[in-house]
């Protein structure tokens, strides 16, 4: 059951070099066609599996989002549009809460839903994460964008072992 609402955050993927490197990708599959679309010509475009590619990968990065939402029973993430990868976490399932700086690449190998050696992370972008210790000792990283905000809700007093 969901308790009230302390805290939510909605992240993109967009990035100023994801767009450069999707924008390239896009470039390079229709490089052999300037000639129609200059003449504004796109049925030859709607033949190359180049054209789909390109539309589902920017169309997914137009939708996809990291949803974050704190609640005053515990906190829940997942990747919008896709539920099956939610993860909810009780308050009396986590042992610690920390907002900190980590190295998407070095620690968990990218952003998106990773598993590394250090545990779990979902992160959209940035360098920034609450992160969870919990009663087993794993971890769990949530990327946000918004450090500061997450740090004025005083997380720890949420904890069992606080109260």
């Amino acid at each position: 059951m969901k308790s009230n609402t302390l805290y939510t955050e909605s992240q993109s993927f967009f990035s100023w070099w994801l767009c450069m490197i999707l924008l390239t990708v896009s470039v390079a599959s229709f490089s052999g066609h300037w000639h129609d679309l200059l003449r504004l010509n796109f049925v030859p475009l709607f033949q190359l599996p180049g054209f789909w590619i390109n539309l589902v990968l920017w169309g997914l990065f137009a939708v996809l989002r990291l949803k974050t939402t704190i609640y005053e029973d515990g906190i829940e993430v997942h990747f919008f549009p896709f539920n099956f990868y939610r993860k909810r976490v009780q308050w009396s399932a986590i042992q610690s809460v920390e907002v900190r700086k980590y190295n998407p690449i070095g620690e968990f190998g990218g952003w998106g839903l990773r598993i590394g050696q250090k545990g779990q992370a979902f992160s959209a972008r940035g360098n920034r994460g609450l992160q969870l210790t919990l009663e087993n000792n794993k971890i769990l990283l949530i990327g946000t964008q918004d450090p500061a905000g997450i740090e004025q809700l005083n997380l720890p007093q949420f904890l069992k072992n606080e109260s």
